[in-house]
């Protein structure tokens, strides 16, 4: 996936790029922080060399954003459900035992404490660190900025 940010700070190889949210990163889990605006900081290893005030082209694996969206929203669901099942499998389908819904319960709470290990480590790792490809000329950002895409209707 690759997206366009203005750099606000660099240090050593890395730089954060302000971005503004489009429909491609709702909530990937990969930026810093969401501002108001819905503008994203993004920390990306800054491959290209762009200093404060460049308007870049960040690049993000699309695999890892899937991955990501995988470990935040389906994760805590799996493990509810089968919280859930190993609950009832012990109780033998009992219709008065509360068994189920506390062990789903249960799973529920330690799949969040997982995502938010995994989410650490992922922090640490430069797997899921997107990267600045070039630098973008005026020419560029205007001719990006005043694009217009054709919408077709119907077939």
């Amino acid at each position: 996936m690759t997206e366009m940010g203005c750099v606000a700070s660099v240090e050593g190889d890395a730089a954060v790029v302000a971005m503004p949210g489009s429909s491609n990163c709702e909530r990937c889990g990969i930026c810093l922080m969401a501002q108001e605006g819905r503008e994203f900081l993004l920390l990306a290893r800054n491959s290209a060399g762009a200093r404060p005030g460049d308007t870049v082209e960040v690049e993000i694996e699309a695999g890892r954003v899937v991955a990501a969206a995988f470990a935040v929203y389906m994760v805590p669901v799996i493990a509810t459900i089968g919280g859930f099942l190993v609950g009832n499998a012990i109780t033998g389908g009992a219709p008065d035992s509360h068994l189920p819904i506390v062990m789903a319960i249960g799973c529920l709470v330690v799949s969040f404490g997982l995502v938010w290990v995994y989410d650490l480590r992922l922090r640490k790792s430069e797997t899921r660190q997107a990267v600045i490809t070039r630098i973008l000329t005026v020419e560029e950002v205007e001719r990006e900025k005043k694009q217009v895409r054709p919408v077709r209707f119907g077939g």
